[in-house]
């Protein structure tokens, strides 16, 4: 019975996630999902005086991101 592993690759610079991918592709791994930088920003509830609510972005830096897996009999 065949079993999939998937991975999900999470870095912040690039060419760390690039050494990532090389790395697993010699492993054996399949990429799934290429390298794409995902934006993220939350957005956070900030109560003030006299009960006005407000949301404040916050911006955090964008992590590079991408999907491999690999079929292990």
């Amino acid at each position: 019975m065949a079993k999939v592993q998937p991975v999900v690759i999470r870095r912040q610079q690039k060419h760390e996630a690039e050494q990532a991918i090389e790395d697993l592709l010699v492993r054996g791994f399949e990429i799934v999902s290429s390298l794409k930088q995902e934006n993220q920003q939350s957005e956070v509830l900030n109560i003030y005086s006299f009960e006005q609510k407000r949301f404040q972005v916050e911006d955090y830096s964008s992590p590079w991101i991408a999907k491999m897996m690999r079929v292990v009999q």
